[in-house]
């Protein structure tokens, strides 16, 4: 009589339990075009995987065109774009009593964390002024190489953003 195969084993063995020996970075299509850094995070001490190119104002850091204070400023800056819903709306709405489009809805619709980071974007553009401002919302919020006319405009206006949020010069 031929002898039986051995089963495989089971989840519940626990010799063939998997261990994680690395951290989790995720999917490896992440990081397919960019490399990553760890770079501490707000929470006491945590590391945490970032891309290295994951916005254009990386490329320029990366580039030696940006200084690191200037990026942390150029982030605070989208964040309280994305955060006041500013960002193009590129979803559908499926709403019956919307027959034409209202693009001053997100505006009537703010709540006040939202409206909280509109106001402090706004302030920070008023800061700016009208010549630099253009530079720095083209390549900080549109995602748009700056042109070499306003490569030193966008500068000095993260310069001036660097004092507006308070962050250390280095």
């Amino acid at each position: 009589m031929p002898s039986r195969p051995r089963r495989p084993p089971v989840s519940s063995d626990r010799r063939f339990r998997k261990r994680s020996t690395a951290p989790d970075y995720g999917p490896k299509e992440r990081w397919q075009h960019s490399g990553r850094v760890l770079e501490l995070t707000e929470r006491a001490g945590v590391l945490a995987a970032r891309a290295t190119e994951e916005h254009i104002v990386d490329l320029l850091v990366l580039r030696g065109t940006l200084s690191a204070p200037q990026r942390e400023a150029a982030m605070k800056f989208k964040l309280d774009y994305q955060r006041a819903g500013l960002a193009a709306h590129v979803t559908g709405s499926y709403s019956l009593t919307r027959h034409g489009r209202d693009f001053f809805r997100y505006e009537r619709e703010r709540s006040d964390f939202e409206e909280a980071a509109y106001q402090r974007w706004r302030n920070a553009v008023r800061e700016l002024g009208l010549v630099l401002s253009g530079a720095v919302i083209a390549t900080v919020c549109h995602d748009l190489l700056p042109t070499p006319r306003n490569a030193l405009a966008l500068q000095k206006g993260l310069d001036l953003l660097i004092d507006w949020y308070g962050l250390p010069k280095q």
